[in-house]
Parts: structure tokens; C-alpha cells; sequence
């Protein structure tokens, strides 16, 4: 993308705007669990910025600069809210090692963002992320100086000449963001010329699983100290009355004990919430959606491998990039609107599916939705498919975490303030439903067929929504 014989469009950019009164550089780096992510580079120019180049846009678009084999995916230039023009890309990296060379190609350097470490500790109740790496802009002119763009510019560095090159760029700042799977972010502002910046940036999540096992593990542990004190009290009580001396002649008071050891009861589960995770349960195809669309992108040309396709898509259902940003990414080049119809043309609605909410509803139970999906698409199937009847549907693009982490389950439990043991989730994907299981809720595996004997999934596992009834109707 910014290789230093060619630093490509973005580059331009960044030399139009440093000679304006305004430029707005933010390069982010997100994260996912296991170290790969996304970095996303984002430049926003005044409209004095955009006047010093006004065929900045026509330069943006040219062949040799938009290379699909460079691995960026560059957006189209557009309009913000304060009316500045916005330019931005952004490439997928694998692991820590691969993020140290997709930054080294934003400024043609692997000494302005180097020594980046991601680390993951996982202990019972919690997991810890740690990104540690060093910024270093001491370089300040020279990080955009580049002969043959130059040249291409017609002998001046912006394209005209401009006085004192080193005071327009003084005072502009870099913005670096980090963010880190459990939704935490961090801000630094970097400025040219500046040297080298040690960044580091902790986050943490607990597990609520853990933390309720640790919970009731310190009230059994309380318990059994008061059952210890109140067996050693009735020891000495029994023995000073033994000790006593009782007259035969003169009526006794009874002495009362307690003999019951009977526990109480826990009261039995109520089924008060139906939960279905649509994509698979309600729609089909039943299969991954990330394959799903690693095929849809394939038979239209596009070259990028499954596993990439899985990284963009994870960003999409976090919520961290758009579905025009995700097609780009592809390597798609058609309207965005238009391949999201196509894609989503290939659900339809599972054979019995609308007469099972339907009954729910007859039957005075709750049906909520949860789903790893992008917010618009979800919307658009649910609307295209006349799924209607669920009370709530919970997006993890808009909630920013995805199943199976305990916290989009935990925003199903704030939002319908429902517990988990009174609620139900079927879902097609056994990991989904181990640990909605581990935090307490009954779960159901929509399946194909049984599973062979001796084959358990750990679930029950239903193969149409008329199994349900057939149970109950047993029970």
C-alpha cells in the first residue's frame, strides 16, 4: 500500500493535507482473541486541504496505486458530518508478527510503529490482554518524502510549491487507537517529529461463569462454617443439661432440638424465555455464515482466502467496520446494496418455523432473538422474511461482543430481565449452547438427525420444531 517507491494514494493525501489548516490522521489497530485483527487507516482533510489538490481524487483511483494483491481495501471518498473529505483503507493481519509488517507499509518503515506484542493470559475467573509496541515519529518530513511521487506530481512534493514545507507540517498530530477484544479502547496523539512513544494498553474480562462458581464456592464454604458451629453448640448444650442434676419429683422442661436435616428444596425451573439464534433456527441455511460468504465471494471473483474472509467478517459482527467496508475488503467491487440483496436471497425461512413463534405467542411465552450478525442485515431478512412475533432481538453488532462470550448472553439477560434458568436457547452451533449452558440456561441442539447412540452433544437435541411439543407432551 505505502511502499516507499510508490507510497500510493493515501500518501497523497497525507502531503495535501499537511500543507491546510486541518488534518485528522487516525490509524486503528483492532484486535481479536487470538491475535489477528484489523488496521484501519483513516484521513480526514479541510476543504482548504482538498483545494490545494483538487485531482486528488482521480489520483486516488488509478490502477497501479489500487492493487488487489497489496492485501489493502481502500474506501471510496466521502463526506463527514464537518464537512471534510475522508479517505481510509484497511488490511487484515493474522498475528502479532504480521501486524509489525502491515504497519511498516503505511509510511514505507518498519522503524515508525515497531516491537508490537499482543499477549492473553486466561486464569478461572477472568482473561487478561496486554499490547505493548513503540511509535516513533522523530523522522517527521522525512516520513513523506518520496522522489518518484514527487516526480509524478510534477517536480513539487504537493504538487505546488509551497515555502516553508517543515512549518506546515509542524503541530500535526498522529492519532493512534487500540482496541482489544473485550471492547476496551485507548487514545494516544502522537505528533511529527516527536520521538520514540512506548505504548501499552491492559484490558480485562471475567468470565461470569467463574465469577458465580467462585461466589458459590465462598457461600458453601460459609455454610459449612456455620454447620460446624452449630454442631459444636449443640454438643455442649447436650452435654451441660447431661451434667445436671434432675429431681423426679419436680417436671421437667422438655428439651427441644431440631432433628430435621432435610434441605430445602430449590424451586423448579420455570420456562418463562424462548431464545432461538435465527441464523440457522429460523432461517436457513443452517451452515457457517462466514463459509456461507467465503462461497458468495468466491463464484464472483473474489481471490481472498476463507480464512481472511472469517477475520472481516468477525469485524463486521463486532460492529467495528461497515458492510460497504466489508465487500471492499473482498475485493469486491460491485454497489454494496446490491451485493448484500444478493447475499441475503440465499435464506429463506425454515418449514415450520413461523407456526412455532406463532404458538409461543398462543402460549404466552416470550421469544427473543440472539444473533452474530450485522445490525442492517438482520433487519433486512427479518423484514424480507416476515418473521414476525420475537420481542426481542439481540445483534452483536450492536452490543459489540459475540456469541460464545458470556457477555452478549448477558445483555439477552439485562434486556428481558429474565434469569438464565428460566430460559431456553436452540441454536445449530453446539459451542453457542455450551456456554449459555455453563451460565445456567437450558439449551436445545436443532439438528439434522439424532446423534448415534453413545454420541451425546451434552444437549437435547431436537430435529423440528414439532419435536418440542411431542416432549412436553410427555412430560
Amino acid at each position: 500500500m505505502f511502499a516507499a517507491a510508490r507510497r500510493g494514494a493515501l500518501l497523497v493525501v497525507l502531503l495535501v493535507g499537511l500543507a491546510a489548516c486541518q488534518v485528522d490522521i487516525e490509524v486503528g489497530i483492532g484486535f481479536n482473541e487470538d491475535g489477528s485483527g484489523l488496521v484501519k487507516v483513516d484521513v480526514a482533510l479541510d476543504q482548504e486541504a482538498v483545494a490545494l489538490a483538487p485531482d486528488i481524487t482521480s489520483v486516488l483511483l488509478v490502477d497501479d496505486i489500487e492493487d488487489p494483491a497489496s492485501g489493502w481495501s481502500y474506501n471510496d471518498p466521502r463526506i463527514d458530518g464537518q464537512g471534510r473529505t475522508r479517505f481510509s483503507a484497511s488490511k487484515p493481519f493474522g498475528s502479532p508478527e504480521q501486524l509489525e509488517s502491515v504497519l511498516a507499509e503505511i509510511f514505507g518503515s518498519g522503524e515508525v510503529f515497531r516491537d508490537f506484542t499482543f499477549e492473553r493470559a486466561t486464569s478461572f475467573a477472568q482473561t487478561d490482554y496486554r499490547v505493548t509496541g513503540v511509535v516513533d515519529l522523530s523522522n517527521g518530513l522525512d516520513l513523506f518524502t518520496d522522489p518518484q511521487l514527487t516526480e509524478r506530481l510534477g517536480g513539487e512534493p504537493l504538487g505546488q510549491p509551497i515555502p516553508n514545507l517543515e512549518d506546515a507540517l509542524a503541530g500535526v498530530a498522529v492519532r493512534l487507537v487500540l482496541d482489544l477484544p473485550v471492547g476496551a479502547e485507548q487514545e494516544e496523539t502522537l505528533e511529527l517529529g516527536q520521538g520514540a512513544v512506548s505504548i501499552e494498553m491492559t484490558a480485562q474480562e471475567e468470565s461470569g461463569t467463574a465469577v458465580t462458581l467462585r461466589w458459590v464456592a465462598w457461600a458453601a464454604f460459609a455454610l459449612l462454617g456455620l454447620s460446624v458451629l452449630i454442631a459444636v453448640a449443640g454438643f455442649l448444650l447436650d452435654r451441660r443439661n447431661r451434667s445436671r442434676s434432675i429431681d423426679p419429683t419436680v417436671p421437667q422442661e422438655p428439651l427441644v432440638r431440631s432433628t430435621s436435616t432435610a434441605a430445602a428444596q430449590p424451586p423448579a425451573r420455570r420456562l418463562r424465555l424462548v431464545v432461538l439464534n435465527p441464523l440457522g433456527v429460523l432461517f436457513e441455511p443452517p451452515d457457517e455464515p462466514s463459509q456461507l460468504l467465503a462461497d458468495f465471494a468466491s463464484e464472483r471473483g473474489s481471490e481472498v482466502d476463507a480464512e481472511t474472509v472469517e477475520q472481516i467478517y468477525h469485524q463486521a459482527v463486532l460492529g467495528r467496520i461497515t458492510p460497504a467496508e466489508l465487500w471492499a475488503g473482498l475485493g469486491l467491487e460491485d454497489d454494496p446494496a446490491e451485493l448484500t440483496e444478493q447475499y441475503l436471497d440465499q435464506y429463506t425461512v425454515r418449514s415450520g418455523a413461523r407456526d412455532f413463534v406463532a404458538e409461543m405467542t398462543r402460549r404466552e411465552l416470550p421469544v427473543a432473538c440472539l444473533t452474530n450478525d450485522i445490525a442492517s442485515w438482520s433487519s433486512a431478512l427479518r423484514d424480507r422474511l416476515q418473521i414476525t412475533g420475537v420481542d426481542t432481538w439481540i445483534v452483536s453488532s450492536e452490543v459489540g461482543v459475540c456469541m460464545p462470550a458470556p457477555g452478549i448472553y448477558e445483555a439477552l439477560r439485562r434486556t428481558t430481565a429474565v434469569p438464565y434458568e428460566n430460559t431456553l436457547l436452540v441454536d445449530v452451533r453446539a459451542g453457542h449452547l455450551d456456554a449459555a449452558n455453563a451460565l445456567g440456561m437450558s439449551t436445545a441442539l436443532l439438528a439434522e438427525s439424532q446423534p448415534p447412540d453413545g454420541d451425546a452433544p451434552g444437549h437435547a437435541v431436537v430435529t423440528s420444531f414439532s419435536d418440542f411439543f411431542r416432549r412436553r407432551s410427555r412430560s
